[in-house]
């Protein structure tokens, strides 16, 4: 409970900054929507050249994008403050303020930021959801849209993990941002069927950075059912855990190696 107030106290804060100036809170989200709406057309206009994917029609790949968007977006609103701390603020030693407090540095980094332009991804990625999914014949069942739930929340709980991951390394190489980049656009693989990509980068996606675990397979069983949804249920869920288990670790040993910079 604790944590739970402090949690509501730092979002608050958050919040109330962000208001402070509300122009630039509605030009970000305008901006977000803009991006969005790009993305959305040059897939559509890839989509008409080519009628399916492996298979996979129009409104089954807007579908998919739309699940992948999703969890990318649950995962900006509440986790955006680890680029800055991956790009500048172990660098210029401004998150030593942060290590001085009898809190978890873990937990104040995650906290102190609630990024309101990523409703413009999860509105974007909810509306393609219900447009493309009301031009689908698909056998709606409490198991595959839980399966489906699941496989979303868990999806954006990986990319946090690695972003945790790999933000905690700029605590022994002062900026790790642009590794981050890196590894954060490959979940942009996770927005078209796994089926099309060389096996190397399905089992990159199914395991290294199992995103195509979390999303694709959810979205497959809706059309194929070819799945036992209780056990990939439990699958999906464990592998969440284990990556954020692996994260946590990892950011915990590279903050105590951490020697304070301001250069």
């Amino acid at each position: 409970m604790r944590y739970l107030k402090l949690y509501f106290a730092y979002a608050r804060n958050s919040l109330i900054g962000k208001f402070t100036y509300k122009a630039n809170v509605f030009i970000g989200l305008i901006a977000f929507l803009v991006t969005q709406g790009f993305a959305l057309a040059t897939l559509f206009i890839l989509i008409n050249t080519v009628p399916s994917i492996d298979g996979y029609n129009l409104y089954q790949i807007g579908f998919l994008f739309g699940i992948s968007n999703l969890a990318v977006g649950i995962d900006h609103l509440f986790t955006d403050r680890l680029w800055t701390v991956a790009y500048h603020e172990v660098k210029t030693g401004k998150i030593d303020n942060m290590m001085l407090r009898p809190v978890p540095l873990l937990f104040q980094v995650i906290a102190s930021e609630i990024q309101l332009e990523a409703f413009g991804e999860i509105i974007v990625a909810i509306a393609l959801m219900i447009i493309c999914g009301r031009h689908l014949d698909v056998n709606l069942t409490f198991a595959n849209v839980t399966l489906l739930v699941v496989g979303i929340l868990c999806a954006a709980i990986i990319i946090t993990s690695f972003k945790i991951l790999i933000a905690g390394l700029a605590f022994i190489f002062k900026r790790s941002g642009p590794l981050l980049q890196i590894v954060y656009n490959f979940s942009n693989y996770a927005k078209y069927p796994l089926t099309i990509f060389p096996k190397v980068i399905q089992c990159i996606l199914l395991f290294v950075i199992p995103l195509g675990l979390c999303i694709f397979i959810p979205f497959d069983n809706l059309f194929k059912a070819n799945y036992n949804e209780l056990l990939m249920g439990i699958i999906i869920l464990i592998a969440s855990l284990i990556f954020c288990t692996i994260s946590v670790i990892i950011w915990s040993k590279c903050v105590r190696k951490y020697e304070s910079t301001g250069t």
